[in-house]
């Protein structure tokens, strides 16, 4: 029973965090617990739980008398996380670049093609999805997947951002999937100075992208000084 019970709360907080980090959820919207229990066929009390967790997370906030909201896009967080993110990744594309088994590639090759199908059906979800996976494996092929565990709890407000971002027409999506492949080129060909420069551009390109980001939804942050 108990099992039960966590696994409900488990689910409700995933399902209402996905909608949350790809804006179904918009920035600043209200929503109910009796609602969300309604939509997602899970009784209140698990709906309630995972609402508390989301609330202790910064994504949701309530107010007195009026009810609950999903916080804006803190971009304040979401330029910290990038840093971080940035300064552990250039490492980790760097001992990957020193790897010799050419077939533990074979998977970011297939990722990377399912980007190019995904762009083409512009599927943002799957898009996204497929993004995450590339940049997860380079952890997961140097036994680092511990610390990208451990990024996601940081990383909350920065894949609310770029997850928006692949929602601006002016934005893109040719040019990732062309740095992804540059990256993994020079992994493969052993040069560790050249992927080093190359994920550093990549994990750029979110400052570069937020004059556009914010003029297309500037309703949706805040610190927008930052």
């Amino acid at each position: 029973m108990l099992n039960s019970v966590v696994n409900l709360k488990l689910k409700a907080y995933s399902e209402i965090l996905k909608k949350i980090i790809t804006a179904e959820y918009k920035p600043g919207q209200r929503i109910s617990e009796k609602k969300l229990s309604e939509q997602l066929n899970i009784g209140r009390t698990p709906v309630r739980e995972a609402l508390l967790q989301l609330r202790q997370e910064g994504l949701i906030y309530a107010v007195p008398q009026s009810g609950t909201y999903i916080t804006k896009i803190d971009l304040q967080s979401a330029i910290s996380a990038r840093f971080i993110r940035e300064s552990i990744e250039v490492k980790i594309i760097k001992e990957a670049s020193a790897l010799n088994k050419d077939q533990i590639f074979i998977k970011l090759h297939t990722i990377i093609n399912n980007q190019k199908l995904f762009s083409i059906q512009k599927n943002v979800e799957k898009f996204f999805e497929e993004d995450e996976k590339f940049h997860k494996e380079f952890y997961e092929i140097t036994n680092h997947k511990q610390v990208w565990d451990w990024l996601q709890t940081i990383n909350m407000q920065l894949n609310r951002y770029r997850m928006l971002s692949l929602k601006v027409k002016k934005l893109s999506w040719k040019n990732l999937i062309q740095q992804h492949e540059n990256i993994l080129q020079a992994v493969e060909n052993h040069q560790p100075n050249e992927a080093e420069l190359l994920i550093a551009n990549h994990l750029h390109l979110m400052l570069d992208e937020r004059k556009t980001l914010l003029q297309t939804f500037p309703e949706y942050f805040t610190h927008l000084n930052s």
